[in-house]
């Protein structure tokens, strides 16, 4: 009898576990819901662990897939990757561009290509880089109006000693986050490529450091 207790109880443990829609996130994560209604831009559903509670909705652009409690899959924001641009990805310190294969990809395309943790470590860095960028100019200022009227009036004071001394810190300091920022950014492109497939290329050209050959495997 008490086998037989212990089956039904399994049973009905994974009838629960498995009666319930899980959507799957661009990011990776999964949220156990009820989906009530599937639109046109969004979903509607109701937490699972909450099914008397509020109505919630998510954009379809922020989902990759919903698992009905049946098994069945719906898919959303997958691009076939023969319609992506394909090859070595690259990146711009001047424009702030990233290019695969020498075509630009816009920003909002950029997921299709990380994994979600590249990702995020590529939006992390590019926030960094835009605050750096910010503190360079921001230093940059007061450093070149000091600068600029020394050399005009042939003498220094304290007040534009102060100026040239501390703007010329910040801009030291926003080069320094900037260059924090973008590492991060070019580790996750570094993490990209190092998943292709390549056949020897020989390249000649400019690059960020120069113009030279090179003989990419």
């Amino acid at each position: 009898m008490k086998k037989i207790i212990i089956l039904l109880g399994c049973f009905l443990f994974g009838c629960v576990m498995y009666a319930q829609d899980i959507i799957t996130k661009k990011d990776g994560t999964d949220i156990q819901t009820k989906v009530t209604e599937v639109g046109e831009s969004q979903i509607s559903y109701k937490k699972f662990s909450n099914l008397n509670g509020p109505v919630y909705t998510i954009s379809i652009s922020d989902v990759l897939m919903i698992t009905y409690e049946n098994g069945e899959r719906e898919m959303y924001n997958v691009e076939k990757k023969s319609s992506l641009p394909q090859g070595v990805m690259t990146y711009n310190s001047w424009s702030g561009k990233v290019s695969v294969g020498g075509v630009t990809v816009e920003n909002e395309m950029l997921d299709r290509f990380f994994t979600p943790e590249d990702y995020q470590l590529f939006k992390r860095g590019r926030s960094v880089t835009t605050v750096g960028s910010i503190f360079a100019v921001a230093g940059a200022l007061p450093f070149g109006y000091s600068l600029g009227y020394m050399g005009a009036a042939g003498e220094t004071d304290e007040t534009n000693m102060a100026l040239l001394i501390g703007g010329g810190a910040v801009m030291v300091a926003g080069f320094i986050v900037g260059f924090t920022g973008e590492s991060k950014m070019k580790k996750a492109i570094a993490n990209y490529n190092s998943a292709l497939t390549f056949q020897p290329e020989v390249h000649f050209g400019a690059t960020n450091y120069g113009v030279g050959i090179a003989l990419v495997f």
